[in-house]
């Protein structure tokens, strides 16, 4: 089971990098049709890119939660992992750009991959550990929280930085 578990995790984290860097671009080419803006970037703040990473992490979650028998906490592994994410994202980049004066491409996508190995490797972890029903039903309710957040303010967004285009600016 354990190297099912690494199979996973790793090629989760190639497939969740691959399949967020090809979300960049859907709503674009979608011809910015509003259910695609729902699951993939609609503008280059530090919020929709967080949701580059996320969406096709819990996709793969639900995935392996199917097909990989035997691995204790999916909804903990997912929950963890994505906010993971949601931590590193914003708080690598803003520490970063405040050094540096400015965002650099290169920095940017490394702190996307970083995060996702970083999530994945969390969620690795808490395959092993004892499974807790009340927990993976708590962190579920979490998911379920994160999605909805991701939903509402991708088209209406709180008036914080977070959520700011800096194309726009």
């Amino acid at each position: 089971m354990t190297k099912d578990i690494k199979r996973f995790t790793a090629l989760g984290a190639i497939a969740t990098v691959l399949l967020g860097s090809l979300g960049h671009f859907i709503y674009e080419w979608s011809g910015n049709n509003f259910v695609a803006g729902l699951l993939f970037a609609t503008n280059e703040s530090v919020w929709e890119h967080v949701k580059l990473a996320l969406f096709p992490m819990l996709l793969i979650f639900l995935f392996g939660a199917f097909n990989l028998k035997g691995a204790n906490n999916f909804a903990a592994a997912a929950f963890c992992a994505m906010m993971t994410v949601i931590i590193v994202i914003p708080l690598a980049f803003y520490s970063y750009t405040h050094t540096a004066g400015r965002s650099i491409l290169a920095v940017d996508i490394l702190i996307f991959i970083l995060s996702i190995v970083l999530g994945y490797g969390v969620a690795y972890r808490l395959f092993g550990a004892r499974r807790n029903t009340f927990v993976n039903v708590v962190c579920f309710i979490g998911i379920v929280a994160i999605a909805a957040c991701f939903f509402t303010f991708t088209y209406n967004p709180p008036d914080l930085f977070l959520f700011k285009d800096p194309t726009l600016a």
